[in-house]
């Protein structure tokens, strides 16, 4: 980090520096306080080599100073940026430079280095550089202060002064015994030996807290390479709740692609906006409910809290473990620091707990009501109902599997409840983004920090190609997993998903619980949960159901139960077990028993099925949607005889010919993801359904080809030509899906493809690879001009590699427009989350189209746009301009103009110079509108006006002034009569946001009209 780098090294001379002048300053008697610190050597030594031995031993304090605050910044606040903290430390250093820190200053604070510490807060004016970062400023100048009072003390003219100091104070003797006896602790019931240390207490508790608790590790997952840790704070993303009423499938991920923008269900919104007073978050196993404990205690002890929850800073996290308790004890008060930090919690003050959740700051964490033994769980909620009466205003989240806790089991405490849902795509996509970002301080990484992006694009490929992948990644625990294991074997996933539900399997019905140390009244081996689970996914995928009655489930155990050895208990325990801690069964409505995840239920089925020697049932059904992966799964269960009594039934199936012949053949090119190994017998007959289904014909083909692999890829040619535009551009993604080495090579051949399908689709599999070599390999080769997106700002340093590319979107916030600077040949340009200077926007001559947008309300300086003369088209949205925007005039033969526009009417006599627009979009009219300022837009023929109000005839002047116009848009109007339209000869659509007292049957009589409500 080297911008923290200076400006530690800064602050530790700033700190010598001042500790040293106010010792020259006082051998001076106090003369020449302010001058410089070179002079003020020279004049305080006769002999010639002390300046040179005090200026080795000022490098020495320095020094020390350094490594103090080094280790402090590393430590605090890793949530925040390298700027961010650069930041902090340069106004530390100049807070020391203008507070008070002389003799009178330091004895007035009795030498107490905290006591000054809180004077020079109280004194010098916060920098306000954000909520986070003021936090870490205090810490930061406290510490500071800390070491220039030590230095001061340690200097050889302190004790001496220290001495006539105190000799000065026996004259007031009486007046400070006065004082001391103030300072004295008030002793009360609440405070029984005073409350004088709360403050530093606490901040030495939250200090803690924020260290120790800001890292996740991954546990139950089997790493070779390394332990997978990742910072909280910055690998923590916003989960999505919904009202606790109905259970939400998780199979709602399968059909939708991660690059798409998905919707959230119906009534769910993000976990921060509804967190109340009171709440039970309810959530399957990995849902993300201890994490997100975790970071709300992290986010607290940081005052961090934004949006819905700015009001909880200043609560004081204490976070409760109840695996801890397992014997049913529950902590009292003064123990509720135990379970995250012990280590400090002999340094509270008596009573510090009690003050803290009678203050009403308290926000207690109650973490895994589904991990303590059942008969246990209702002396949480008597626990819980104790300290709420005792501390009403007590914030209080608990958490718990459904299983364990329903939604009414906290009402009477007056509890809300909430359930945490899958992952959407997009949060999937945002989770493996930010877990990447996360493993950069990693201590035992297995590659270099910055091959960690090419890691996160592989693994982002193979999820977008395999819809049941993201399905089995529904939620942040397997997320994570595949993160890890992506990771560990080099971006060599399994391709055969056999080996990764194995994985998911171990991890959830064994690995974890023993990990965290949980325990329960039923223990059962690994393979006799696996042979019970078996045979209920079996019955529900033979049922055609999705779910089965509790009844029918329990007769399935018993029957089990019947035939296993070292089985001591009954059924209905045996079933109340796995519902409440496997992570693979779950209750959404009572009576009704399902699985939690829909591909683990499909691979449990396909071994049952494969157990009972029974592969015809999955050929007759293999046309049908459910049974598809059921199919595939069964052909990596089997084995010999199995498996070519599988594929050659498939086989057969699709000759006999019919509507389900193609899907059939795909089924068997799916096969290849699971199978070990084409039996000899049948590769001719295989190779020649393959045949018949590359290239693929649809999207949805393209990722069921994808997800077979390399096995795909070896059979597709190097020249596209002999395939259709269509085919050709499918078969594109496809390969880009597949990722790896090969997969570059077919795409670098592919890039030479003059088409457009072509071309467009090997631009856009770009955000698969390394982006540098992906643009040096295969961009590069483009045969004509390329247009390109970037959602990452660590994209744009590969943009100098693309000599072709004119058009660019860049969809993420960048600190600086700099990179333009590579690219002078745009000629359009969007930047659709704008938040600095436009000014390197002048080095782009070529520029036509120019798009900005904020993304919320800023006032940007435009004259940089100010002379480009190959400009036609510019839209800006929430920027407000100069109140006249003058910039314009330097653009006088703009076509398409958007604009939100500025306060007065300035404005208007800049827009009327436009001579030569055909579009035109202004947002913020009012009732400013009159057609002369466009009288000279003679071309107009498309009028887009949002905020018009209050100005009746203004449309009869439109129609008198722009007869061309044949696209009008009205929003936000409280236009009513729209009969003038009618008058507009060449009209051909109008959109309209409807208002009160609309009345639209004058548009009936232009014949062909187009009319959207918007």
């Amino acid at each position: 980090m080297p911008g923290v780098e200076t400006a530690v090294v800064a602050a530790g001379k700033a700190i010598a520096e001042r500790a040293m002048r106010e010792w020259l300053a006082a051998r001076a008697a106090n003369r020449d306080r302010d001058a410089q610190l070179k002079d003020m050597i020279q004049s305080g030594f006769r002999d010639r080599l002390a300046p040179r031995k005090f200026g080795n031993q000022l490098e020495g304090m320095a020094m020390a100073v350094e490594s103090r605050l080094r280790d402090l910044v590393e430590q605090e606040y890793r949530g925040l940026d390298e700027d961010a903290r650069s930041a902090v430390l340069l106004e530390v250093v100049e807070s020391l430079r203008t507070a008070d820190l002389s003799d009178e200053a330091l004895f007035d604070a009795d030498a107490d280095p905290a006591r000054l510490a809180r004077r020079v807060l109280d004194t010098v004016a916060p920098p306000r550089l954000g909520t986070t970062e003021d936090a870490l400023y205090g810490v930061l100048l406290a510490e500071c202060v800390a070491c220039l009072v030590g230095m001061m003390q340690q200097l050889p003219p302190y004790l001496p002064r220290a001495a006539t100091e105190s000799l000065s104070r026996l004259s007031g003797l009486a007046e400070g015994m006065e004082r001391v006896l103030a300072r004295l602790p008030v002793r009360t019931l609440e405070a029984p030996e005073g409350s004088q240390d709360d403050l530093a207490f606490e901040q030495h508790y939250l200090s803690f807290l924020s260290r120790t608790l800001d890292e996740v590790e991954l546990f139950g997952v089997p790493m070779e390479t390394y332990r997978p840790r990742t910072s909280l704070s910055v690998a923590y993303i916003s989960l999505t709740v919904s009202a606790d009423h109905e259970r939400r499938p998780l199979e709602r991920l399968a059909p939708t692609s991660l690059t798409g923008r998905d919707e959230s269900e119906p009534g769910s919104r993000r976990i921060e906006s509804a967190l109340g007073r009171r709440t039970l978050l309810r959530g399957e196993a990995g849902s993300g409910k201890s994490t997100l404990l975790r970071w709300l205690a992290v986010t607290a002890a940081r005052r961090g809290f934004t949006g819905d929850l700015a009001g909880w800073n200043g609560c004081v996290p204490l976070m409760v473990k109840l695996r801890s308790h397992a014997d049913g004890r529950l902590p009292a008060p003064a123990d509720l620091l135990d379970d995250v930090a012990q280590e400090v919690a002999g340094r509270m003050p008596r009573g510090w707990a009690e003050r803290v959740l009678a203050s009403g700051r308290g926000l207690l964490l109650v973490d895994g009501v589904d991990e303590l033994l059942v008969r246990h769980r209702n002396a949480v909620r008597q626990w819980l109902s104790r300290l709420l009466a005792a501390n009403p205003e007590l914030r209080v989240v608990v958490t718990s599997r459904p299983a364990a806790a329903d939604v009414r089991w906290l009402a009477d405490e007056g509890f809300t409840a909430a359930l945490l849902e899958p992952m959407t795509p997009d949060d999937l996509g945002e989770l493996v983004r930010q877990w990447h970002v996360a493993m950069r301080d990693c201590p035992s990484l297995p590659c270099h920090p910055d091959d960690l992006p090419s890691y996160e694009r592989a693994l982002l490929a193979r999820l977008e190609s395999n819809p049941h992948l993201r399905l089995l990644a529904a939620t942040p625990l397997l997320a994570a997993m595949l993160c890890a294991l992506n990771l560990d074997r080099r971006t060599q996933l399994p391709r055969s998903r056999m080996g990764l539900y194995d994985a998911v399997l171990a991890l959830l019905l064994e690995r974890r619980d023993a990990e965290r140390g949980i325990q329960d009244d039923i223990v059962l081996d690994p393979e006799q949960k696996i042979w019970i689970l078996r045979d209920l996914a079996w019955r529900v995928v033979s049922m055609g159901r999705s779910e089965l009655a509790k009844a029918t489930a329990l007769r399935r155990v018993e029957q089990r139960l019947t035939g296993m050895t070292r089985m001591p208990y009954q059924a209905a325990d045996v079933l109340e077990y796995l519902l409440r801690r496997s992570g693979v069964l779950r209750e959404p409505v009572p009576g009704r028993i399902d699985f939690v995840h829909k591909t683990v239920q499909e691979y449990l089925a396909a071994g049952q099925l494969v157990e009972d020697d029974d592969v015809e049932a999955a050929v007759e059904r293999a046309h049908l949607d459910q049974w598809r992966e059921v199919v595939v799964m069964t052909a990596g269960h089997a084995t010999g005889r199995l498996r070519r009594d599988l594929l050659r039934g498939l086989l057969d199936r699709a000759d006999e010919g019919g509507r389900h012949t193609r899907r059939l053949r795909l089924l068997v090119a799916s096969c290849l993801e699971t199978i070990r190994e084409i039996p000899l017998e049948l590769r001719e007959r295989v190779e020649a359904c393959l045949a018949e289904v590359i290239p693929p014909r649809t999207g949805d083909e393209t990722g069921i080809l994808a997800a077979a692999g390399e096995e795909i890829l070896r059979r597709v040619p190097d020249d596209l030509s002999a395939y259709t535009p269509l085919q050709a551009g499918l078969t594109v993604r496809m390969t880009g899906l597949i990722n790896g080495e090969a997969a570059l090579t077919k795409l670098a051949a592919f890039a030479t493809d003059p088409r457009r399908q072509v071309q467009s689709a090997v631009v856009d599999m770009w955000r698969f690879f390394d982006c540098r070599r992906y643009a040096v390999d295969v961009l590069a080769a483009l045969p004509a001009p390329a247009a390109l997106s970037v959602y990452e700002t660590r994209e744009l340093a590969s943009l100098r590699h693309l000599p072709k590319l004119t058009e660019l979107a860049v969809d993420c916030a960048v600190g600086s427009l700099a990179f333009l600077k590579d690219t002078p040949q745009l000629e359009a340009l969007e930047l659709l989350q704008l938040e600095t200077d436009l000014g390197p926007v002048r080095l782009l001559p070529r520029l036509r189209r120019l798009w900005l947008y904020a993304g919320h309300p800023c006032t940007m300086d435009m004259t940089p746009l100010y002379g480009l003369e190959h400009l036609r088209e510019l839209w800006t949205w929430e920027v407000v301009h100069e109140a006249d925007l003058a910039f314009l005039d330097g653009l006088p033969r703009l076509h398409q103009l958007g604009l939100e526009l500025p306060d007065g009417d300035a404005w208007i006599e800049a827009l009327s110079r436009q001579t030569e627009l055909r579009m035109i979009s202004l947002v913020g009219l009012g009732q400013r509108l009159s057609p002369s300022l466009l009288a000279h837009a003679g071309e107009l023929t498309s009028i887009t006006l949002t905020h018009l109000q209050g100005v009746p005839g203004c449309l009869d002047e439109l129609a008198a002034t722009y007869p061309r116009v044949e696209y009008v848009r009205l929003q936000d109007t409280d236009l009513t009569d729209l009969s003038v339209l009618a008058r507009l000869p060449a009209l051909k659509s109008v959109a309209i946001t409807p208002s009160d007292g609309l009345d639209l049957t004058p548009l009936d009589a232009i014949p062909g009209l187009r009319v959207d409500l918007d």
